[in-house]
């Protein structure tokens, strides 16, 4: 009797999840028991009862997550009965979850209840630092038949880098996604929303034959993305100001650069985490081109572009989704939110876009309608080199009073800590130039474009589609 009433007080202690082996043989399944020693969440959140015959845990309202106890799912299968409390908006599924800033999630969005062609109505997106990506992925959302009264049965299998959702039983997936964008693999598994919660079984490492390797992007065989671009540093923009040429960071601060992620996404959430205010990118890349010719540009954003083609505004626009000013898909980010024409030169075209967010994801996925007559596009190393080169600079070099024969004004460059300043005899003060790198500066104001040659003592001075040569005194 003493013997196994230790026993009986281990099993308690040491097992609050009921294990059983898997038909498979392959994996422990496991039980998960609607009792509070199974399940981790706050005092009055959640309530474990009979709930139509079935042990349940009923989740209260308060975005209150209950999280399986003592659990770390990598791989396997997850599966579970819910039924909703109406009215609500979601009901979720929580997976890979370190705490609230790095998770992965499935939700069911409940105001979809009844349509059947709802897009929107079951979705899969990560977090990243906090920000749930919903807005970014559309893709990874679709039609799930959520019943308004009765359980519905879901379940995911998750293997590597893929996942499978099934719903209400059905032989076809809702979702499947290709790529889980998660920035971890294993973590625990929670559960929120207000709703009953039965019958969850666990199965690890039982993936019904789904390879762990993410599906192939099919854009990568589409050369017409643009998916390198030199950036900036996040810097605030305050509400009610806008993003100008001039106003634009100084050469130096694009030495770094961003790859885009699957179906050419710019990933600044995944690179920057969350934007408290509202915060500005600059982004720039360069299409060179064998003639001029025309195209356009599909861009997709979030949540508010102004795009400038050497030196030139060509659009602005804004995809506000609180405010109601939503691009089509209903405030998502997708190629289909802005379609922009281009007027390219021949030679370099420099595209550069300030991407302002302070809503969730940020980002922006950029496609050329036509490559016709486009030779290169992603090469930024110059760009790059340029940049170093003007954050090392060192205008004393330039300095001087520079004289011309063909003009009366003389010039005179100062140096201001790294910065290059001209000023003309009769000018009341000097105006701070924008270094190009290779020894050339612009004062974009005046459209003046001045060109050293140090060594030579000489500056090429470009205004007006007129040339004026200059000799340092």
């Amino acid at each position: 009797m003493y013997k196994s009433t230790i026993l009986a007080i281990l099993m308690m202690v040491a097992a609050p999840l009921i294990a059983q082996k898997s038909k498979s043989g392959t994996s422990a399944e496991i039980r998960v028991p609607m009792t509070a020693s199974s399940w981790q969440f706050d005092e009055g959140s959640v309530e474990f009862l009979t709930y139509k015959n079935t042990p349940a845990m009923k989740i209260a309202k308060g975005n209150k997550k209950a999280t399986i106890r003592g659990l770390t799912f990598s791989d396997g299968i997850i599966e579970f009965d819910v039924e909703p409390i109406l009215p609500g908006f979601a009901q979720s599924v929580y997976f890979h979850r370190k705490d609230d800033k790095e998770q992965e999630i499935v939700y069911l969005r409940l105001g979809t209840i009844g349509n059947k062609l709802a897009n929107e109505a079951i979705q899969y997106t990560p977090y990243f630092g906090g920000v749930n990506m919903w807005d970014m992925y559309p893709h990874y959302q679709g039609p799930a038949p959520i019943q308004k009264e009765g359980w519905n049965h879901l379940k995911l299998v998750i293997s590597g880098k893929q996942m499978k959702v099934y719903m209400n039983r059905q032989p076809k997936p809702v979702l499947w996604i290709p790529k889980l964008e998660g920035n971890f693999n294993e973590g625990s598994i929670a559960f929120e929303g207000t709703s009953y919660i039965a019958n969850v079984v666990i199965r690890p490492n039982e993936t019904e034959g789904l390879s762990g390797t993410e599906a192939p992007d099919l854009t990568d065989h589409d050369a017409n993305y643009l998916r390198v671009w030199v950036m900036s540093k996040p810097a605030d923009l305050p509400n009610g100001s806008e993003a100008t040429v001039s106003a634009q960071p100084s050469l130096d601060q694009f030495t770094d650069s961003i790859k885009s992620e699957r179906e050419g996404f710019v990933n600044l959430t995944r690179k920057f985490g969350a934007n408290e205010t509202r915060k500005v990118i600059w982004l720039k890349t360069r299409i060179t081109t064998k003639q001029a010719v025309k195209t356009k540009l599909q861009l997709g954003f979030s949540d508010e572009v102004w795009v400038f083609l050497n030196s030139q505004t060509v659009y602005v626009d804004k995809n506000l989704y609180a405010q109601n000013m939503r691009k089509y898909p209903n405030g998502r980010m997708s190629i289909d939110n802005a379609s922009i024409n281009l007027s390219l030169k021949e030679g370099d075209n420099d595209l550069m876009i300030a991407v302002a967010n302070d809503f969730y994801g940020w980002g922006i996925v950029a496609r050329l309608e036509s490559t016709e007559s486009v030779v290169e596009v992603d090469n930024v190393h110059d760009m790059i080199e340029t940049a170093k080169e003007v954050a090392n600079l060192n205008p004393e070099i330039y300095e001087g009073t520079y004289a011309s024969p063909d003009l009366p004004v003389k010039l005179t460059f100062t140096r201001k800590a790294s910065r290059l300043l001209v000023q003309a005899t009769t000018a009341q003060s000097a105006s701070e130039l924008q270094a190009l790198g290779n020894h050339t500066f612009q004062f974009a104001a005046e459209g003046a474009v001045f060109e050293f040659k140090p060594q030579d003592r000489k500056m090429t001075l470009r205004q007006g589609g007129q040339t004026f040569q200059f000799t340092r005194e």
